[in-house]
């Protein structure tokens, strides 16, 4: 792969022993069914200022404007919940309102502690509570209220990175985090029997931290109810923090995009839960720095969308919308977004979009009315190419091809003889020569019309 060096290999040495792995059928989604996008506050703000208005109905109109349907949004403890039994909801009633009005289905994060909930010294709302009955009752007191707004929610979000969302702890608690997505579910769905409840999404790698596969079978085991249990399951599928390398890199710490789906999926099997529910990405994305460039971030997380429905997942949802203002306590996460950063959103003039929002426009333009049914031998391919191929629902077929190795030489592939429309990573006709199209890391799109 063109994006890390590979290691030296000498005679003697043992290849590693792979982790299980469980493959699962592609996704029966459409594309523009299957996607959507995970928006932190900055992008849905709550509030009636003009400005928190103006960046929601911004967010909204961008994501129907790319022809996606989904978002991932937090509901704060803290901010429903400010006094313990004192409820508050007006500003999320607001927010979800805004959702539904404008076509939008949204999964909630049923998000974080809440400083009165903790005896720790100088808690926070990112240290668990004490007693996780109290989260529970709020994650009822929630599905209670939202029920006929919300059908799909996620329990918690990151809990192996407990240096940030399960303080006191640096790498969480299996055991803990368990019992409390137990007792949110089942006051969930005692609320709404309809809804489907997720296990948080953790961070996949280990990087300082527990990774996701382990910290997810320590908890599964101290609470064996609850795999066969869960309506859902959430993952996050990042390369090593900062994410620089691609979607299909392996090695060196690093494991591919699909195989973060098959190692999940079998660590879930072997615990009980059933793979026949949803598996759900419920973030991935990269940030635009020195290594990740716009036009790199823009080939990965179209591929990034494409592998997730090849991985057979429910659901993926890309880390974010728009920038930061590159203040934050860890910069990186301010530059996810495919929109550079605008400090004032009530103003009439909408975020300047970065390449990555025009390749993602361009591959819902063309390929959002198709799922994923297979990757395609190609005989005589370097093995990084990646040929998909797709159908609709009339069963019009498409294809969408790459080369994962973004440093590589191009190399010349014959699209099938019924392609007769071919379209570049932006949207772009291409003419089909006899001699076929050269593929790199940008993909190309071939219909059949």
């Amino acid at each position: 792969m063109g994006d890390i060096p590979s290691p030296d290999i000498g005679m003697d040495d043992v290849p590693p022993v792979l982790p299980p792995r469980r493959s699962l059928p592609p996704s029966a989604r459409a594309l523009s069914d299957l996607v959507g996008f995970s928006l932190p506050g900055r992008d849905l703000p709550v509030g009636a200022s003009p400005s928190a208005r103006g960046r929601r109905a911004w967010a909204l109109r961008t994501l129907r404007s790319l022809g996606l349907h989904r978002v991932r949004r937090e509901i704060f403890w803290r901010d429903v919940e400010p006094t313990a039994g004192a409820f508050s909801w007006g500003a999320y009633d607001a927010l979800l309102d805004e959702c539904r009005a404008a076509g939008v289905d949204v999964l909630a994060v049923l998000a974080y502690g809440n400083r009165w909930a903790s005896a720790a010294p100088g808690a926070t709302d990112y240290h668990a509570p004490d007693d996780p009955r109290t989260f529970a009752r709020y994650a009822a007191a929630a599905v209670a209220r939202y029920h006929d707004r919300v059908r799909d929610w996620e329990v918690w979000n990151e809990p192996n990175a407990g240096f940030r969302f399960w303080l006191p702890t640096v790498r969480g608690d299996p055991p803990a985090f368990g019992r409390l997505v137990s007792l949110a579910r089942e006051s969930a769905v005692a609320a709404d029997p309809m809804a489907r409840v997720a296990f948080g999404g953790t961070v996949f790698l280990p990087q300082l931290i527990t990774g996701g596969v382990e910290f997810t079978r320590r908890a599964f085991e101290a609470t064996p109810s609850l795999a066969p249990s869960l309506g859902a399951f959430a993952m996050h599928a990042y390369t090593l923090y900062p994410p620089r390398v691609s979607p299909e890199a392996e090695g060196n710490g690093e494991v591919s995009h699909v195989h973060k789906v098959e190692e999940m999926a079998a660590m879930l099997e072997a615990s009980g839960y059933d793979l026949a529910r949803p598996i759900w990405i419920t973030e991935t994305g990269w940030p635009v720095t020195a290594e990740v460039t716009e036009e790199r971030q823009a080939r990965y997380l179209v591929r990034a969308v494409l592998l997730s429905a090849l991985a057979g997942v429910d659901g993926v949802w890309l880390y974010e919308l728009g920038d930061g203002n590159g203040r934050g306590e860890l910069v990186p996460e301010d530059l996810f977004g495919i929109y550079r950063y605008d400090p004032d959103t009530a103003d009439e003039v909408d975020p300047a979009p970065k390449r990555s929002a025009d390749a993602l426009r361009a591959l819902f333009a063309s390929l959002g009315a198709f799922h994923v049914t297979s990757r395609e031998p190609v005989a005589g391919a370097p093995g990084d190419v990646h040929v998909l191929a797709l159908r609709d629902a009339s069963g019009r077929r498409a294809w969408a091809a790459w080369r994962a190795d973004d440093a590589a030489e191009p190399w010349r592939w014959t699209p099938p003889a019924e392609a007769t429309e071919l379209v570049d990573m932006m949207g772009h006709d291409i003419g089909r020569g006899a001699a076929g199209v050269l593929l790199g890391g940008a993909p190309v799109y071939a219909l059949a019309r």
